[in-house]
């Protein structure tokens, strides 16, 4: 009977420093499932492959937020217009915004055992399921696209080279002072570009921002949430082009943290199902999808992608059973 394909990414930096964990995911799977650790792209797909010939019922992906990009995308590719199976996120980053925007919380060995446990007993029906829709940027599949200040945030913080909550909380406010005295670090962050963006067929009347934005999920880490127009219409999107300075957004950092808009004047926010964004610079387009960093062509399209079945775990025991202790 087809089961659970685990995916786990031992390059993670949750798994570099305990190698252990993928094992241990292994020993939870047991007879139900297979378990793979991928280390590169061609072994990822490989293994996609390999799912969609078992015709797994579960995806289990342990793995932080790039982990997941890089997992749907390559089962995306791999599945075409074949379904594909219920997506298990069982977390397993640093930062884990994904997962914590859908609202999935706990430990992957406790997230896993419970998909596991329910599955081995039968218990399906019990799952609690929900679709989500993910956004094509390019050939490639995430949740959260930004430019600007977000790849140059995300720059200076794999920059530390310790990547963590704590870091990133550190940096927003080494940030936000830098600002207030127009040091180099605010320069760096908040260094302006010039682009043309056509949302579903309207050319935006601005051409200068901090950053333009796009997401399906209301989060952007350490719980801002930006995008908090992001279910308001099935099968669109929320985007941002913040046009204000440094200042401006600094001062509605507040707001952003809340869920609230910020200010019409500093900002575009609006829902789209495409949007067409041309660099208007002679360098190449820098910008992140869930937390990796690219630099691409000038112009970048992003549109509204298919519409994925996740399971929504809780981490909890059953009642009949507890998590094993050795694991």
């Amino acid at each position: 009977m087809p089961g659970i394909g685990l995916i786990s990414n031992p390059q993670s930096r949750a798994n570099l420093r305990d190698p252990s964990k993928a094992r241990k995911l292994g020993y939870l799977i047991g007879s139900h499932g297979t378990a793979e650790a991928t280390r590169s792209l061609d072994d990822l797909y490989r293994v996609c492959e390999e799912f969609k010939k078992e015709r797994i019922e579960i995806l289990g992906i342990s793995g932080g937020d790039g982990t997941m990009h890089h997992t749907l995308t390559a089962m995306i590719r791999t599945y075409g217009e074949q379904p594909m199976p219920l997506v298990a996120i069982l977390r397993g980053g640093t930062m884990n915004t994904i997962a914590n925007s859908l609202g999935i919380k706990g430990e992957a060995p406790r997230l896993l055992f419970e998909l596991v446990d329910k599955h081995r007993r039968g218990l399906g029906a019990e799952l609690q399921i929900f679709e989500q829709e993910v956004l094509q940027i390019g050939d490639k599949y995430g949740f959260i696209f930004g430019n600007g200040i977000i790849y140059n945030f995300l720059h200076e913080y794999y920059a530390t080279g310790k990547p963590s909550p704590s870091t990133a909380t550190k940096l927003i406010a080494a940030a936000a002072a830098s600002t207030m005295i127009s040091g180099d670090l605010a320069r760096r962050i908040y260094r302006r570009f010039h682009a043309r963006v056509v949302a579903d067929g309207d050319t935006w009347a601005c051409e200068d921002f901090i950053t333009v934005a796009a997401a399906v999920v209301e989060q952007i880490g350490l719980g801002f949430k930006p995008f908090y127009r992001c279910n308001e219409q099935p099968g669109r999107f929320a985007v941002l082009g913040i046009h204000t300075n440094a200042f401006g957004f600094v001062s509605d950092l507040p707001r952003i943290l809340a869920g609230r808009p910020m200010r019409r004047d500093k900002v575009i926010d609006q829902v789209a199902s495409e949007i067409v964004f041309t660099s208007l610079e002679s360098d190449k387009l820098e910008y992140i999808i869930d937390g990796d960093t690219y630099v691409g062509d000038e112009t970048l399209t992003l549109k509204t992608g298919p519409r994925l079945r996740f399971v929504r775990l809780t981490g909890e025991a059953t009642d009949e059973v507890a998590v094993p202790s050795q694991v």
